[in-house]
């Protein structure tokens, strides 16, 4: 047996061993009345509509809604003193895609769960049994990520509840989210990648099943951008240099906003530019296609399903599984994405480190790219096998290093 407070409301609760939770008002001090609840939600709804029959206000002043009356549309509502209104002021950039999806977990999980319950009365045990067992809409249980969301939602929902001096703190931020499992990403083995990459270009215009996939995917291969950098492509963006063809890029297919945004993914201390080399089998390809494509200028080289419109990262995706699939390569966690492994993985040690970075976009090389094999690292070493050697041969003997004055004073002798 024992007293709860609930934060600073005018009330106060005794738990008891097998019996319902009763409370104590303030302002009835010394009387109790039982809630029938046994658990702290329950017993936080019964006294708050309990002051309320009674014309008592609470802390705020205010009836206090329930979730239902304190979120409805709460990601739509698009007025003074909103959500959208906030991000307006301090200036966060969202795509309206954000907010669509926002309001669909706060309508299809939260509201269903939480929403005929109090804001003050909604407590973190309450969340935290709840989360583990969300299931879609479809009635199978969630993936972690999506159950990890649908926290985060509610986070920002419950964050606004504090704000409005509703409650004083946020139980949503009390539950650390699930540690999902993820499939690590690797690098496509060499093997591999020689069989989707042939050098002759109707081979490889065969294996990807078509000349702008063998384009895109063959892009993707040689620079290691991601999906979306390499979606945003114009003619515009191909220089050709002594050596060979380049592209260049600031842009990037923002697959939210289903436009192509002018900057590409970086932390603030990534480069917000992206060079790449092209090579020659690569060129080939691509100067052909624009060719038949006849694209010049500001053209998109990359279309999605409907002509004109930019090739979103799932389109792609959904390609290049299908191929690896064809070629008995997929496995699950194979994504597009490792072209982007399998680059920085192909050229570790073949340039520096910072131009590498630069290449990548990164401010420094990050080793869960890195997928060398010990042959590979045995290979970097042996490069520099003769000076290895060299160096074992110097021990014991004098140095062949020595100061200008000591060599001049040798001469004269």
């Amino acid at each position: 047996m024992g007293r709860h407070r609930s934060s600073d409301k005018p009330y106060k609760f005794r738990i008891h061993k097998d019996r319902p939770i009763s409370v104590e008002f303030d302002l009835m001090p010394g009387k109790r009345v039982s809630t029938g609840c046994y658990d702290i939600p329950g017993a936080t709804l019964f006294a708050e509509n309990y002051l309320q029959n009674r014309g008592v206000a609470t802390q705020t002043g205010r009836k206090t809604p329930t979730l239902n009356e304190f979120a409805a549309g709460f990601f739509k509502k698009d007025g003074p003193n909103t959500f959208r209104d906030a991000d307006r002021l301090y200036k966060r950039k969202r795509a309206p895609k954000y907010y669509e999806k926002q309001q669909a977990i706060l309508d299809n999980h939260i509201l269903p769960a939480f929403g005929n319950i109090l804001v003050t009365a909604i407590t973190a045990k309450s969340i935290e049994a709840w989360i583990p067992g969300i299931r879609c809409t479809n009635g199978e249980e969630a993936a972690d990520n999506t159950k990890n969301k649908i926290l985060f939602t509610f986070r920002t929902v419950m964050d606004w509840v504090k704000k409005d001096g509703l409650r004083d703190d946020n139980p949503a931020r009390e539950i650390k989210a699930i540690s999902a499992e993820y499939n690590e990403r690797e690098a496509i083995p060499p093997h591999q990648a020689e069989v989707l990459f042939p050098a002759d270009p109707d081979e490889r215009i065969s294996i990807w099943h078509g000349e702008m996939w063998a384009v895109y995917f063959s892009v993707f291969y040689d620079t290691g951008w991601r999906p979306g950098e390499v979606a945003s492509l114009r003619v515009c963006d191909i220089y050709m240099t002594a050596k060979g063809l380049a592209v260049f890029t600031s842009s990037s297919a923002n697959h939210e906003s289903r436009k192509i945004e002018d900057h590409v993914k970086t932390t603030g201390k990534g480069y917000g530019k992206r060079p790449g080399l092209l090579y020659e089998d690569t060129a080939v390809l691509l100067m052909r296609y624009i060719e038949h494509e006849k694209l010049k200028g500001e053209d998109l080289l990359f279309h999605g399903p409907r002509n004109g419109k930019p090739l979103w990262a799932e389109s792609s995706n959904k390609h290049f599984k299908m191929v690896m699939q064809e070629h008995g390569f997929f496995k699950e966690g194979m994504v597009q994405y490792c072209l982007r492994h399998t680059y920085e993985t192909d050229r570790r040690g073949d340039m520096p480190d910072s131009i590498l970075a630069v290449s990548m976009g990164h401010t420094k090389l990050r080793n869960d790219y890195d997928h060398r094999t010990a042959e590979d690292y045995i290979r970097l070493l042996d490069s520099s096998r003769e000076s290895f050697f060299r160096n074992r041969e110097r021990r014991g003997k004098e140095s062949d290093i020595i100061p200008l004055e000591e060599a001049l004073k040798k001469k004269n002798e």
